[in-house]
């Protein structure tokens, strides 16, 4: 229907405009009266069209105003309220702003949690360097115990050696007094090569030998060497071994510092 009226509205004005120009250049002959009146008409078929293409063409194009959430609301609402008739518009319109919320809150949740990630990253990296730390810890404490150990080894052995040391003294004192208060060397010598031999090794553990001196049993090699020991410590009486030699042996041994 609009096809065959806008036909006949065009054949209408096709039919005024040749006529009118065939007028207004004398092909046709009309009379002026008529003439007038079709060159109006003309002009209102003119300006009626061009005013109606006015209307209907959009020149510029206008960029739609997105929706506002209220306005998405309503029409979610209106078209869930088609699909679910049995609900009212407003009971659909507070679900869909409780699903706003909903998903606001999900926001607000995946950044607590993006924090919490990272805070939970710096702590285990802080875990891993405390770990670190604790396993040189332990490596310094075992090397410690290790040191501490091989310390307590030679301080066994040492008191060992020093048992050992003062055994070997209380028997040279023994056997100083089955010759009396002293022994001297220059007298009976032959008999007294075991206790030359026990002087020698203490005098040797002791340091007061020379370093190419090995202790032997001469009794005439002990006794120079107790000589040159008892005028070392001041001795006021030289060439007897006695009690207080033993003594002083043994207190340079305990104290390596004190024998030059």
């Amino acid at each position: 229907m609009k096809t065959a009226l806008f036909a006949v509205f065009l054949m209408l004005f096709l039919a005024t405009g040749i006529i009118t120009l065939l007028g207004l250049i004398h092909k046709v002959r009309i009379e002026k009266t008529y003439l007038n009146k079709l060159f109006f008409a003309l002009i209102l078929e003119l300006s009626g069209a061009v005013i109606y293409l006015f209307t209907e063409t959009e020149f510029f194009e206008v960029t739609a105003t997105p929706p506002t959430p209220v306005s998405e609301i309503h029409s979610l609402a209106d078209e869930l309220s088609q699909r679910f008739p049995d609900e009212s518009v407003s009971s659909i319109e507070a679900r869909l702003r409780l699903y706003d919320g909903i998903e606001s809150a999900l926001e607000d949740s995946n950044a607590e949690i993006d924090k919490l990630s990272t805070e939970l990253s710096v702590l285990a990296q802080e875990q891993m360097n405390l770990e670190q730390e604790l396993e040189l810890r332990v490596n310094q404490i075992k090397l410690l115990n290790s040191e501490i150990k091989a310390r307590q080894e030679a301080m066994a052995k040492l008191t060992k050696l020093e048992k050992q040391f003062l055994v070997k003294m209380a028997e040279l004192n023994s056997r100083i007094s089955e010759w009396g208060a002293s022994i001297n060397f220059r007298w009976q010598p032959e008999e007294k090569r075991e206790v030359a031999l026990m002087l020698q090794e203490a005098f040797k553990e002791i340091g007061f030998m020379e370093a190419n001196e090995l202790p032997n049993d001469d009794p005439m090699t002990a006794h120079a060497i107790l000589e040159r020991y008892q005028k070392k410590k001041r001795f006021k009486e030289v060439g007897f071994l006695t009690p207080q030699v033993v003594a002083f042996i043994v207190q340079d041994y305990l104290s390596p510092g004190l024998v030059r």
